[in-house]
C-alpha cells in the first residue's frame, strides 16, 4: 500500500471531524403520501463508470415518468474522486440530498449526524417490507435507518469447474471443514503439478481482512467495538494467520511471485488456481476474467463445517440530514431500491436485489444464476448482520493486503504482521 493512503484516510477523517456532531433525524413529521404531481428539486450522486451512469440515468428517467415535476440534479464520479467530494461536502454540512453510500463509510458519516433517519418513512413512502431484518440492520446506526441497501451478497468460496474437471478432482463440498480444505488444496496441487504452468488449489486464504471478519463471526466474536475500535487483539490476528502456516511454509499455496506477475488477476482469475474466497457478487468478474460460465460456489470452510453467515450490503442509499426536500428524497430512495423496472436495468451489478420481487425482475445471466442460487441455498444460515465498519476501514483492509504480501515473500513473520497492523489501526482508529 502506498504510504499516502493512511494520510489520505486521516485527512478525510479530519474533514469529517469538522462536521457538526450529534444525531441525524427527520426535520419534520414524515409524510405518508407523495402526490405524483408534487414539485421539488433534489440532488443525487453516485460512484461508478460510464456504463453505470447510463443505467442510472435510465432509472432516473423512469422515476421522472412517475414523478414528472421532481427534478433530479444528477452527478457521478469515479470511486476516489467520489469520496474526496463527499468528505468536503460533509465538512460543510452540504451533502447531496440523496447519495450512494458504501458500508465502509456508513458508520463514519452517521456518527457525525450527517444522515436523515429514514425509519420514520418505513411503511409509508419507503417500503422495506420485503427486506431481511439482518440486511436492514446493516444500514442501521444508533437505532436509525440511515442506509437502504440496493443489493447484497455474502462471503463464499468459488471454484473453477473446468479446471477441476480437467484435473479429475471432485468439487468441494458445502460443509467442508478447515482440515478438509487443507487436504483438498494438497489434492489439487498434486493433480495440477504436471500442468504448465502448474495448477494450485488456492492462494493463501488468510490474505484478506473480510476473510478474518468471516472467521471472527464463526467464533461468535465481534470485529469492532461500538466506538469503532478493534474487538480483537494481536493474538487473534496471529492465530488466524498461523492457521494456514503449514501450507504457507511448505510452499503449497499459489506462489506470490506468480500472483504479482498476473496482477490484477491472481491465481483464480488467471485460471491457475481452483478456489477463490470472496463475496458472491464477484462471480461475474470471475466468469468474465477466466472466460467460463462454469464457476461453482459454496460456503467457505469452517472449523466444524457449520456456518454463521451475514448478508453484506453491496451498496446503500442515504439521505442527507441537511436536505430541505426529505419527502421527495425518500421517494427517490424507495423507487431506486424497490422498483422492479430499476432492478431489470441493473441486474445484479449492484448486488442481488434484496427482495423476492426485485430478484424476479432480473433477466438472469449465468453469473446471476450462480449468485442467486447460492444466496437462496444459504438463506437459512444468514443469521447475522454484517459488522458496522469504522472510519478508516478501507485503509485497514489495504494495510492487511500489503502486510500479507510481505508475509508471503518472507520479509516479515506473523508477529511482525500483527504489530504493524495494530500500529496502523492505532493511527486510524485512535
Amino acid at each position: 500500500m502506498s504510504s499516502t493512503k493512511p494520510a489520505a484516510a486521516l485527512a478525510a477523517a479530519a474533514l469529517l471531524g469538522l462536521a457538526a456532531c450529534g444525531g441525524g433525524g427527520t426535520p419534520h413529521e414524515a409524510a405518508t403520501e407523495f402526490a405524483p404531481d408534487t414539485e421539488a428539486e433534489i440532488t443525487f450522486t453516485w460512484w461508478g463508470n460510464d456504463e453505470r451512469a447510463d443505467w442510472m440515468n435510465q432509472a432516473l428517467d423512469l422515476f421522472n415518468q412517475e414523478y414528472p415535476n421532481v427534478e433530479v440534479v444528477r452527478n457521478f464520479n469515479a470511486w476516489g474522486d467520489y469520496w474526496t467530494a463527499r468528505n468536503t461536502e460533509a465538512a460543510g454540512q452540504a451533502l447531496p440530498d440523496v447519495l450512494m453510500m458504501d458500508a465502509g463509510y456508513l458508520g463514519e458519516y452517521a456518527d457525525k449526524g450527517l444522515f436523515l433517519d429514514l425509519g420514520a418513512y418505513q411503511g409509508g413512502l419507503l417500503d422495506t417490507g420485503g427486506y431481511a431484518d439482518t440486511l436492514l440492520a446493516s444500514g442501521t446506526v444508533n437505532d436509525q435507518l440511515v442506509g437502504v441497501p440496493m443489493g447484497y451478497n455474502a462471503w463464499s468460496m468459488m471454484y473453477n469447474k473446468d479446471l477441476l474437471d480437467e484435473l479429475g478432482v471432485p468439487y468441494p463440498a458445502a460443509d467442508m471443514t478447515l482440515d478438509e480444505l487443507e487436504a483438498y488444496v494438497l489434492q489439487v496441487n498434486q493433480a495440477g503439478a504436471a500442468q504448465d504452468p502448474p495448477v494450485y488449489g488456492a492462494s493463501d486464504y488468510t490474505g484478506s481482512f473480510p476473510g478474518f471478519i468471516y472467521a471472527r463471526m464463526q467464533e461468535g466474536e465481534d470485529v469492532f467495538t461500538d466506538d469503532g475500535g478493534p474487538a480483537f487483539d494481536e493474538g487473534d490476528v496471529q492465530d488466524y494467520l498461523d492457521s494456514a502456516a503449514e501450507l504457507r511454509d511448505a510452499g503449497d499455496f499459489y506462489p506470490v511471485e506468480r500472483t504479482v506477475a498476473l496482477d490484477p488477476l491472481g491465481g483464480f482469475l488467471g485460471g491457475e488456481a481452483a478456489l477463490w474466497f470472496n463475496f458472491s457478487t464477484t462471480v461475474a468478474q470471475a466468469m468474465s476474467d477466466i472466460g467460463t460460465e462454469n464457476i461453482g460456489m459454496v460456503q467457505a470452510p469452517t472449523a466444524d463445517g457449520t456456518h454463521v453467515l451475514a448478508d453484506h450490503p453491496s451498496m446503500l442509499l442515504s439521505v442527507a440530514a441537511n436536505t430541505d426536500q426529505p419527502d421527495a428524497s425518500a421517494v427517490l430512495v424507495d423507487f431506486l431500491a424497490n422498483s422492479p423496472e430499476v432492478k431489470a436495468i441493473f441486474g445484479a451489478s449492484l448486488g442481488a436485489p434484496p427482495t423476492d420481487e426485485g430478484r424476479a425482475a432480473v433477466d438472469q445471466s449465468a453469473s446471476d444464476a450462480v449468485d442467486f442460487g447460492y444466496l437462496e441455498a444459504i438463506d437459512g444460515e444468514i443469521t447475522e448482520s454484517y459488522p458496522l465498519l469504522p472510519s478508516g476501514y478501507g485503509s485497514i483492509e489495504a494495510k492487511w493486503g500489503e502486510l500479507h504480501e510481505q508475509l508471503l515473500y518472507g520479509d516479515i513473520d506473523t508477529g511482525q504482521f500483527t504489530q504493524e497492523l495494530f500500529s496502523e489501526m492505532d493511527m486510524l482508529l485512535g
